[in-house]
């Protein structure tokens, strides 16, 4: 038979975990377990290699239970029972076809089986079940106490020992439960149970930094989706990366605007300044390469790999570099990039780690972006490319709560289209379209980057210039009807009888004229009226 190579399975196994922020750790717990009870329980060589295989894959069988039965916060149904006890039988049939032995499709069949018979799915009881079967099922057990579920919180070390001793005898082979629960006592101090040997404590000093790691990765899975928004799911990541992997520093490339480059979009730790929004070029060096190829990048760092933002910061040289390509429905979108001082800074430990880092991560982030996507469509004129009405109130609103924060003014300006309903009748629609892109490019040209021009309606548009007083307003409408009259007469040049293009603006200033929003737009549209009664009387006279 071929060999089996758990590394080929890992990510599948993982995938599955990350799938719900309650199971996230829980594989690595049950895989440790039964390690330090191989151990305890002198268990042949042969017989530990199956049982480390049938730990890794035993929880594939949970691909075949709906989502909403593995996860009901309430009691099953008799039929979402009778589904929920099919996920032995489906990981057992996956791994028979899977290069592995026997008896490892034997384990993980019988691993939820009962010392009192009363298991499933075949009803065997006591030695009746393979021990390897009984291993697992107590670990599987042990592990499942310490996480938490839709329907209690996760419990102490203590409690899950109580649980178990409880079950002894009649869910559990009593001799299993005793052996976990000295090597619990031993690296817990949990009951009155002497210490084991020494190999039994080193082994389950094991379990505790695996439960610890659990914790922080069930946190990191129950953060994440907290928030929608990408600044503080990316912010979220890089913190609890941090937190899990110790003194790397941590930093999050995502695809930037100038398609060719990734761009530093979170960083933190030693060179944060440097990092924060630094350039990995696409598809060059090691970053782009784990980007594009899908491919992790485990070296020493290389200086041409960014092009760092230059700073005033001292630059603290980095020695060690681990990369891992993040990703979404199967699609690229950044990489995680952990960044040492020192040399072989990154071992098999952190790797692992990160993957499950990575795939929380990767999740999380498609989420926001989708999110982001849906945003941005939601708050866009879809005709002019501009913010509309609903962004424009709710920015309106925030700059009004700082300029009263601050006492500084802030000005709104109604700009309405002249002569618009003659370019419509006479030229067509879609003429009258372009023409409304146009004057939004035009208003988006003479305002700086951090002031707003949206779509109000129709013909109308709405600009907010914060920190702006009368004279400075004033300023910019008359470089706005400027730039817009000059538009309209390059148009006439061509086209002597496209009307005469302009626009009429009213300016309402805070807290002068108004001090909410409705008022600032009221008093705006009825200063852009008088505006636009002007024009009509000066072309009349004229």
């Amino acid at each position: 038979m071929e060999q089996f190579d758990p590394k080929s399975f890992e990510a599948l196994a993982y995938a599955i975990e990350a799938a719900h922020s309650h199971d996230v750790g829980y594989l690595d717990t049950v895989r440790t377990t039964v390690d330090a009870l191989a151990e305890r329980l002198s268990m042949p060589g042969s017989m530990r290699e199956d049982l480390a295989a049938a730990a890794l894959l035993h929880n594939v069988g949970r691909l075949a239970v709906p989502q909403h039965v593995l996860h009901k916060a309430g009691p099953l149904t008799k039929e979402e029972q009778e589904k929920l006890k099919t996920h032995p039988v489906v990981a057992a049939g996956l791994a028979s076809s899977l290069p592995v032995p026997h008896a490892v499709v034997t384990t993980i069949r019988h691993c939820a089986e009962r010392w009192d018979g009363t298991g499933y799915p075949d009803g065997l009881k006591g030695e009746n079940i393979p021990i390897t079967s009984r291993v697992l099922g107590v670990a599987c057990a042990y592990s499942a106490l310490l996480h938490p579920r839709a329907f209690r919180p996760a419990l102490p070390a203590s409690d899950a020992c109580e649980a178990l001793e409880r079950g002894a005898g009649s869910k559990f082979d009593p001799g299993i439960v005793t052996a976990l629960l000295s090597i619990v006592s031993a690296a817990h101090g949990v009951g009155n149970l002497k210490q084991g040997p020494n190999e039994s404590a080193s082994a389950l000093a094991a379990i505790a930094s695996a439960q610890r790691e659990s914790l922080s990765l069930a946190d990191l899975a129950d953060a994440t989706t907290r928030s929608l928004h990408l600044e503080i799911v990316a912010e979220t990541i890089l913190a609890h990366a941090r937190s899990l992997l110790g003194d790397a520093t941590c930093v999050l490339f995502l695809p930037n605007e100038r398609e060719e480059f990734l761009s530093a979009y979170a960083a933190n730790g030693t060179n944060r300044r440097h990092l924060l929004g630094s350039l990995a070029r696409i598809g060059a060096y090691h970053t782009g390469r784990a980007f594009t190829r899908d491919e992790i990048v485990h070296t020493s760092f290389l200086p041409n790999d960014l092009i760092l933002r230059d700073v005033s910061d001292v630059w603290t040289p980095f020695r060690s570099t681990l990369i891992l390509p993040l990703k979404a429905g199967g699609a690229p979108i950044g990489t995680l990039n952990l960044y040492s001082e020192q040399p072989d800074a990154f071992g098999p430990d952190t790797l692992r780690v990160l993957r499950q880092i990575a795939a929380l991560a990767g999740r999380a982030l498609g989420n926001a972006q989708r999110f982001a996507a849906v945003q941005e469509t939601a708050y866009t004129d879809a005709l002019t490319g501009l913010r509309n009405g609903r962004y424009l109130r709710e920015f309106l609103d925030r700059e009004i709560n700082r300029a009263r924060r601050e006492s500084i003014p802030l000005a709104v300006l109604n700009i309405d289209l002249d002569n618009f309903k003659p370019i419509n009748d006479q030229f067509g629609h879609a003429r009258g379209d372009q023409t409304l892109r146009e004057v939004a490019e035009i208003l988006t040209d003479h305002i700086r980057s951090y002031d707003l021009a949206a779509r109000y309606a129709g013909d109308e548009f709405v600009v907010v210039l914060a920190r702006t007083g009368r004279l400075p307003a004033e300023t910019v409408a008359n470089k706005l009807k400027r730039a817009t009259l000059e538009h309209g007469q390059a148009l006439r040049k061509v086209d002597p009888e496209f009307p005469e293009l302009g626009v009429s603006i009213g300016i309402a200033l805070f807290p002068e004229d108004a001090t909410d929003m409705q008022g600032l737009l009221c008093r705006s549209d009825a200063a852009m009226y008088v505006d636009k009664q002007a024009h009509r009387s000066g072309r009349q006279a004229a």
